[in-house]
């Protein structure tokens, strides 16, 4: 049987450092071994549309910077035709997504080997990420339901506002698997002055 190994399996887990006032304001973790597929298609077409929501579950976004939820799976609004789907690898869904919508004119690549997502929350996400985001990450201006293509710490990222059923509101950054070790180390060391706690990867 062959052995995953994440992108981020070789980090020292799990690590805590106690930040300049003495508190731990910061988690983060990796969400490993998701189904990553990218997906275009015509909007406008139903038969599309209702392929994507047979298999998982979801209604495609179709506002700009949306996400949409329907079970363990989530659908991110990447363009005008185009989205992220991040869910379970169990199943095959790959191939069953591809099966429905082999008649329909379309795009559909996996690239779960080629990128990871790393969860960051806790009281102080939002200060830690600024100091290397240009985005508005405030609320008001980044809420639930939402995402965003950027650069952060010189790495292409997708950030999309999720809420943890056991911790809160936080984020996922979904980068590709050759930058996640410099993005997490960059994440890390931003998070030393409040303080952070760095759990072992989610599976």
């Amino acid at each position: 049987m062959t052995t995953q190994y994440s992108p981020l399996s070789e980090f020292k887990t799990p690590q805590r450092q106690l930040g300049a006032s003495n508190r731990l304001d910061c988690w983060l973790e990796e969400q490993a071994f998701l189904a990553h597929f990218n997906l275009r298609g015509d909007p406008q077409n139903s038969d599309f549309l209702q392929a994507v929501k047979k298999q998982l579950g979801i209604e495609l976004p179709l506002l700009p910077n949306t996400v949409s939820f329907g079970g363990k799976w989530r659908g991110c609004w990447l363009g005008p035709d185009e989205w992220l789907l991040l869910g379970p690898r169990r199943g095959k869904p790959f191939a069953a997504l591809g099966r429905d919508v082999s008649a329909i004119h379309h795009s559909l690549v996996d690239l779960s080997g080629g990128q990871t997502v790393i969860r960051i929350g806790g009281p102080a996400w939002r200060d830690v990420l600024g100091s290397a985001c240009t985005l508005d990450l405030h609320p008001r201006a980044f809420e639930a339901g939402r995402c965003a293509q950027t650069v952060l710490a010189h790495s292409n990222v997708l950030l999309i506002y999720v809420h943890d059923d056991e911790r809160g509101e936080a984020l996922d950054i979904v980068v590709r698997r050759s930058f996640a070790d410099h993005l997490l180390s960059w994440l890390t060391d931003a998070a030393t002055e409040v303080g952070f706690e760095l759990h072992r990867p989610r599976t």
